[in-house]
């Protein structure tokens, strides 16, 4: 195999060397188109994000949602969230069910309201108000639909993991 690249000629030696420029020249403008997309993306679809505050001694604790973009955000729906707890010795499986927004202007923050069902939709005030301390160890994931001033619908997925939220996925439709 080395012998074959030995008898290479100049030539050959170009033509490899082109090749392989050629392919990184490739991917890199491949990573650019895919930057340059998420990019216009961003110029055109509110960016939301989602916040935890899991201080439990003060009347601040719970979610926030807050629009990171130069855009209004419309018509922000959440979907509903089943989660299990573990926290007393059995699994009591509950629904958690926020309230809409109607817009959420640029660089706006909003805290979110939600209440606590059980499986058979019964609201359960009492679990809701003593709720975020359980919720700082859990991981799950909230669901939003939401569209801009054009009208455009859009999907973002936030994972919660430890304490914090991440974006996992935003999606135009």
């Amino acid at each position: 195999m080395i012998g074959v690249f030995l008898t290479f000629s100049i030539k050959d030696w170009l033509i490899v060397v082109t090749t392989i420029i050629l392919a990184l020249c490739i991917l890199e403008i491949r990573r650019l188109k895919k930057t340059i997309v998420q990019e216009v993306q961003k110029r055109l679809l509110p960016q939301l994000s989602l916040e935890f505050n899991s201080d439990t001694n003060s009347d601040d604790a719970g979610f926030y949602l807050k629009n990171e973009s130069f855009f209004i955000a419309r018509e922000i729906q959440f979907e509903d969230i089943e989660f299990t707890l573990d926290d007393l010795g059995y699994k009591v499986s509950s629904i958690l069910k926020f309230e809409g927004i109607d817009s959420l202007k640029p660089q706006e923050k909003v805290k979110l309201e939600f209440k606590v069902f059980d499986r058979d939709n019964d609201f359960r005030p009492e679990v809701t108000e003593r709720i975020i301390p359980h919720l700082i160890d859990s991981s799950f994931k909230i669901r939003a639909n939401y569209s801009n001033i054009e009208n455009l619908k859009s999907r973002v997925v936030f994972a919660k993991k430890k304490e914090k939220f991440y974006r996992e996925t935003c999606i135009q439709s």
